[in-house]
């Protein structure tokens, strides 16, 4: 139990996930995506379910901040490496940035700009 004078923030892994693609399509700005990242993991109590996905999908997140790519990208695309797949239907453009690092040929429809 927490102590009456502890005001630490208390949230969970996919709501900092879902604050961090927020901030990511807001002002266009990963770097302040990983240095939300970095203060909540130091300062906030984050109720954390971590699976081998998750923590890979997080590596390559924080590892790619010349990208736009969510953390839900990142899980995709761990997965997609994972398993293998040659091919994966998307119509994000950043599965386009990431089909030759994941190996693999995103399907679906023509995507500009």
């Amino acid at each position: 139990m927490a102590e009456e004078n502890d005001w630490r923030l208390v949230t969970t892994n996919w709501t900092l996930y879902e604050a961090l693609t927020a901030l990511s399509g807001s002002f266009g700005r990963h770097d302040l995506d990983a240095a939300l990242y970095e203060m909540v993991i130091d300062s906030a109590i984050l109720v954390f379910d971590a699976s081998s996905l998750e923590e890979e999908a997080l590596y390559v997140f924080t590892t790619h901040s010349d990208k736009r790519w969510s953390v839900v990208d990142c899980a995709n695309f761990v997965c997609i490496r994972d398993r293998q797949s040659k091919y994966a239907f998307a119509y994000d453009q950043d599965f386009n940035q990431a089909q030759n690092e994941f190996g693999f040929t995103r399907l679906g429809p023509q995507i500009r700009g």
